[in-house]
């Protein structure tokens, strides 16, 4: 049954990162999270955000992520299939033009989990 669980926490991780051109692993309530979502919005980027503390399986996505990413908190942000860290890492990716550049990037990196 566990290993049931974990594959399809695998599983929703893989397809969300994969069906959505930014994908924002968050927490409802996180500051950081909402500053993440904030910057996408401004930019008028359309955004997939979700909310680990209002999922069922919130706490399993989470520690998966952490084995995907070697990232432990939120928010977790990919695009295009990239993982970019949280919210620093964000905006200094927006400060720098690199996400820019991985918005507009036509290649998808794999997801391996």
């Amino acid at each position: 049954m566990a290993s049931q669980i974990a594959s399809s926490v695998r599983n929703l991780i893989r397809q969300s990162i994969a069906e959505n051109n930014v994908m924002i692993f968050s927490k409802s309530y996180c500051p950081y999270c909402l500053r993440v979502k904030d910057l996408f919005d401004d930019l008028n980027v359309p955004y997939k955000a979700l909310e680990l503390d209002q999922h069922d399986q919130g706490e399993e996505i989470q520690q998966a992520l952490r084995v995907l990413s070697g990232q432990s908190t939120v928010p977790n942000v990919y695009i295009r299939g990239s993982h970019i860290g949280g919210s620093d890492a964000t905006h200094a990716a927006q400060d720098s033009g690199k996400l820019q550049e991985l918005l507009n990037k036509d290649v998808w990196a794999k997801v391996n989990l």
